[in-house]
């Protein structure tokens, strides 16, 4: 058996849509993962966690770091794989330096994983978006990976790219992301009676304030829209003020927390998507394969899925309301285009996104590295 570590905080985007991939292609693969929280029980999967005692004694970070040097240093750990940079590249990078592991980065918000320092605002990691420069932070970072990771992993061309431009060799670039089960995110044929999906963390780079904008947008020119918002985050008291006080707030439903958001993708007509920054959305991509229609700003990788004119409208002005107006309310008129469209798009996720595609690619992968 072949033993991998991995690290990064627990969710469910990476419980449902990167492990089961993975494990499902190398079947002589046992994971230790170290985590915030112990997950479910999976096959081959050791979930460790601080105990509270460390925790409480040492803090979140530092007592992640101590169980990392002390699974680590297990001799039949041979691969450290980490998913996002900060603050997970950090901790596991000396424990695996220390005692000479292989060292891969799932750089899972793209580019913005490692070029932050501009705008640390759109950070998902609360420290850093308190720093005004964290500079350091992002050329400590950088170091790490361009000289130390084994495999960067990117979820698309425009990743990639970056990475070809700060002079990583291409070999050490791989191009492998979330996965979705088409078998589950499916159309069941339900009335699709919401009219605007989104699905979001309400945080600065996803641009609640925009989506508002848009949503007002779309109501005055069909006002008998509906909307449903699904997401929560550090900017939910602001949302919540902002649709109250909104000319959407009798048509927007809004939803903190969801287990069946598989249910609101069954309903949806067209999923919107306004971040300034992004990795290739799983959230989108699940839709797609749902039969939503995707509208959603030219951020990071999006185009490697919302291809415009064939399975959705990529807004290349992303930072004015009008354009993703005019799309959403052409998409809403035109039945026959918006079914052409969600069918090309299940297509796609089907062919390069799904659990069969991943695994295929993760198959091949370690079969050339060998």
């Amino acid at each position: 058996m072949r033993h991998w570590l991995i690290t990064t905080t627990l969710n469910n985007n990476l419980l449902k849509a990167k492990l089961p991939p993975l494990l499902a292609a190398l079947p002589d693969l046992e994971i230790t993962f170290v985590s915030d929280r112990v997950g479910p029980p999976m096959e081959r999967v050791k979930w460790v966690v601080p105990p509270p005692w460390l925790r409480k004694l040492t803090g979140r970070l530092i007592s992640r770091e101590i169980i990392l040097w002390k699974e680590i240093s297990d001799k039949k750990i041979e691969r450290v794989m980490v998913y996002n940079a900060v603050p997970h590249l950090m901790l596991a990078h000396p424990a695996a330096r220390f005692f000479k592991k292989k060292l891969d980065v799932h750089l899972i918000a793209g580019r913005l994983d490692l070029d932050f320092a501009g705008r640390p605002d759109v950070m998902v990691n609360r420290v850093v978006r308190k720093l005004n420069n964290p500079k350091w932070i992002e050329s400590w970072v950088r170091k790490i990976a361009f000289e130390y990771c084994d495999r960067l992993f990117v979820p698309g061309c425009r990743a990639r790219d970056f990475l070809l431009s700060c002079g990583v060799a291409p070999g050490k670039i791989v191009n492998i992301h979330s996965a979705v089960d088409p078998n589950v995110y499916c159309s069941d044929g339900r009335e699709r009676n919401i009219d605007v999906l989104i699905i979001a963390n309400l945080q600065k780079r996803k641009r609640p304030e925009l989506t508002v904008k848009i949503l007002e947008g779309v109501l005055a020119k069909k006002p008998d829209a509906r909307f449903v918002w699904i997401g929560d985050g550090h900017m939910r008291d602001d949302v919540r003020y902002l649709v109250e006080n909104s000319t959407i707030r009798g048509a927007t439903e809004l939803v903190v927390h969801t287990d069946d958001v598989l249910s609101y993708d069954r309903r949806a007509k067209v999923y919107l998507l306004n971040s300034i920054s992004e990795g290739l959305s799983c959230a989108t991509m699940e839709a797609m394969a749902a039969g939503v229609v995707p509208v959603t700003s030219d951020a990071g990788d999006m185009a490697e899925v919302v291809r415009t004119g064939e399975t959705g409208e990529l807004i290349l002005d992303g930072d004015k309301a009008e354009p993703y107006v005019e799309a959403i309310c052409r998409l809403l008129s035109d039945e026959g285009t918006r079914n052409k469209f969600a069918a090309a798009g299940r297509e796609l996720i089907i062919r390069e996104h799904s659990f069969e595609a991943v695994t295929k690619a993760w198959r091949d992968l370690e079969s050339a590295s060998r």
